[in-house]
């Protein structure tokens, strides 16, 4: 009798596994993203390396309009083929880096610019150096943001 509940839980357990592992497990990188969803709003940056210029420049546009980017809770993602990636200032491993580039379908060496929402879903991709104000007048349709800037009127 033991010995059949030992091989039962075996079989399940290895059940779970097979299971979790064709659904697709949540990654380290998918984790940490999470953690801003209904908070913060990731703008992620993908290029073939730190010195792109395509980064640069849309990292010169997000300093440049550092108020409105902070005032739309956004975190802002980098994530780079050969480089440091970074989320929110943190770096992230190569690992993490490469589940996101899968997670969004990024092609190799590819620069893409991808807006999250709150929700976790993806609100905006362009594969060029963004428009700022194009982004933050998708962030501003939101229901969500029309409520935010009822609450708090403020702007920059």
């Amino acid at each position: 009798m033991v010995e059949k509940r030992s091989v039962r839980r075996l079989a399940l357990t290895l059940v779970v596994l097979i299971t979790s592992t064709a659904l697709g497990a949540p990654t380290a990188a998918a984790a940490e993203l999470s953690d801003y969803r209904w908070e913060r709003r990731p703008l992620l940056l993908f290029a073939p390396t730190e010195n792109d210029p395509r980064l640069v420049e849309t990292l010169s546009r997000i300093e440049a309009s550092r108020c409105d980017f902070v005032s739309r809770d956004m975190v802002l993602g980098l994530v780079v083929t050969d480089g440091n990636s970074t989320l929110d200032g943190h770096v992230i491993d190569a690992d993490e880096s490469q589940a996101l580039t899968n997670q969004y379908a990024i092609g190799e060496n590819a620069f893409s610019v991808l807006l999250i929402g709150k929700d976790g879903g993806e609100k905006l991709r362009v594969n060029e150096v963004p428009d700022l104000q194009t982004i933050y007048s998708v962030i501003d349709g939101m229901p969500m943001r029309s409520r935010e800037m009822n609450a708090d009127p403020s702007r920059c």
